[in-house]
Parts: C-alpha cells; sequence; structure tokens
C-alpha cells in the first residue's frame, strides 16, 4: 500500500494538529467504551463510519469524486503542476483501494486496506491502540509501504 493512502487510513484526519493533540482528539473519537485505547473493534466501528461519510451517495462505494472530496481542497493559486499532482495522487489512492478494479471502493476494500495500518501502529501487539502508539504513528509517519 502506498504511504499515500495514510490520509484516508487515520479515520479522524485532523494532521493539522500537533501529535499529541491529534492522539487525544483520535482517542476521544473513536475510543467507544473509554478505556483510553482504540481496539480493533473501535477501528473498525470508525473505519465504518468514515466509510458511510465519504460515501456521499450512500451506494455503498467508494468514486474516485467521493475520495476527492475527502482530501485537502486544491488552492485556487496552485500551480497546473500541483494540481495535476494531487489529481495523480488520488488516482494511484484510489487505485491502491480498489483492488477488484471494480471502479468503485466497497467498504471490504476499504477496511482490508486500513488493517494493516492498526497492526503497524500497534507497536506492542496488545490489540489496542493507545495515546502514546497514536502520537508516535504522527510523529513518525511510520506507515506499511506497498
Amino acid at each position: 500500500m502506498s504511504r499515500s493512502v495514510w490520509p484516508l487510513c487515520a479515520v479522524f484526519i485532523l494532521g493539522a494538529l500537533p501529535a499529541s493533540a491529534w492522539a487525544q482528539n483520535a482517542l476521544s473519537a473513536l475510543d467507544a467504551n473509554d478505556d483510553g485505547a482504540i481496539g480493533r473493534q473501535e477501528a473498525i466501528d470508525g473505519q465504518r463510519k468514515t466509510f458511510e461519510q465519504l460515501d456521499r451517495n450512500s451506494d455503498g462505494q467508494l468514486d474516485k469524486d467521493e475520495l476527492a472530496a475527502s482530501r485537502v481542497p486544491d488552492d485556487d493559486h496552485a500551480s497546473a503542476d500541483v494540481r495535476r499532482a494531487r489529481r495523480k495522487a488520488i488516482a494511484r489512492t484510489f487505485a491502491n483501494l480498489d483492488r477488484d478494479a471494480s471502479g468503485g471502493v466497497s467498504l471490504a476494500e476499504y477496511q482490508a486496506a486500513m488493517t494493516p495500518y492498526f497492526d503497524a501502529l500497534d507497536s506492542n501487539d496488545d490489540g489496542v491502540l493507545d495515546g502514546a502508539e497514536l502520537r508516535r504513528a504522527i510523529e513518525d509517519d511510520d506507515t506499511p509501504a506497498n
């Protein structure tokens, strides 16, 4: 999986915040049982919720336009090269997510792409992501690559 998928993988896109604030917001957003960590089921539930939010037409598939809408909007002042690079990045991300090349990304494909990130971030293999692991994810951008 390419690094270009990482912004989508974070079920909550808060990258502009400092790592400690991002980690706290991630915990607040996904820690359904208030135990101070994100368990695998909580991550899966967060993936489903994010997918549903991205799927603006509620057809059960993400298309390129829906994926593009989840990204930072194009700056009107960005050069043509920057806008072209952004379009290419979205196309690569979409191709990585659309594993069956059907032209749409299903929830199953989306979750299959996200699961390796949970496993990679769970550095102590305890089945949960705690605040320290989430902070390291942002500070190090230590994500799996395909």
